[in-house]
């Protein structure tokens, strides 16, 4: 799962707007054109096997020089597969992300998209270990024309851009035996409680010896008064 939970400096390519049909509604919606330029390590949010398959550590010849990168050389520095038509297109997509972008003095005045997708995904790999990586980002939730203004006015630039998905609430862990029962002695495999048990545990079968007793007093005194 990719997030950028710090600014991070990309640069936005491209912005557009376009009409969503949400039901019988029209709502304005906007796709932001993202580039990236990382280190390869950060491949491996994108999808895990990602950057073994595009980065090896074997020097590949060249026909010049090598460039300096600005990023730093790591274990996998080399293409794997230098004659390869790049940009790779990856069928990978999130949904429900937060984007942040950073506009004006301080956090009150960043732009920030709702329930963004976060998807078409193009990754060029670059001699030295670091890699570009463009993809896309879309929203319909809540656009409106500051948001299109100020976004529209950031086309071509570098931005701060921070990316966050949802936190997913984890099920909670279900009651055994020893969790009702703590004095009990722990048996060799752990009873998973259920409702019917915990309730039973709690509050008892729902009838005792004393209302059997009165059941069978009041079924003899009947037995009495009909003869």
């Amino acid at each position: 799962m990719l997030e950028l939970l710090e600014p991070t400096t990309v640069k936005l390519s491209n912005v557009q707007t376009r009409v969503e049909k949400h039901g019988d509604e029209e709502v304005m919606a906007i796709d932001l054109a993202v580039t990236w330029n990382t280190n390869n390590r950060s491949l491996t949010a994108i999808q895990k096997q990602l950057r073994n398959a595009l980065f090896c550590n074997l020097a590949q010849p060249s026909d010049g020089p090598q460039a300096e990168m600005e990023l730093p050389v790591d274990e996998m520095p080399n293409v794997r597969v230098p004659g390869m038509d790049y940009p790779v297109k990856l069928d990978f997509q999130q949904v429900g992300a937060r984007v942040e972008v950073a506009y004006g003095i301080d956090d009150t005045t960043a732009i920030v998209l709702q329930l963004c997708k976060v998807h078409k995904f193009r990754i060029t790999p670059i001699e030295g270990g670091s890699a570009e990586v463009k993809f896309a980002i879309s929203s319909a939730a809540d656009i409106d024309d500051h948001i299109i203004g100020t976004l529209s006015i950031l086309q071509q630039r570098d931005i701060s851009l921070m990316l966050a998905m949802p936190e997913v609430e984890q099920p909670e862990k279900p009651l055994t035996e020893q969790d009702v029962f703590p004095d009990s002695e722990p048996g060799e495999t752990v009873k998973l409680l259920t409702a019917e048990d915990v309730f039973i545990s709690t509050h008892g079968t729902g009838g005792d010896d004393t209302d059997a007793d009165a059941d069978s007093d009041a079924d003899a005194d009947a037995d009495g008064e009909a003869s």
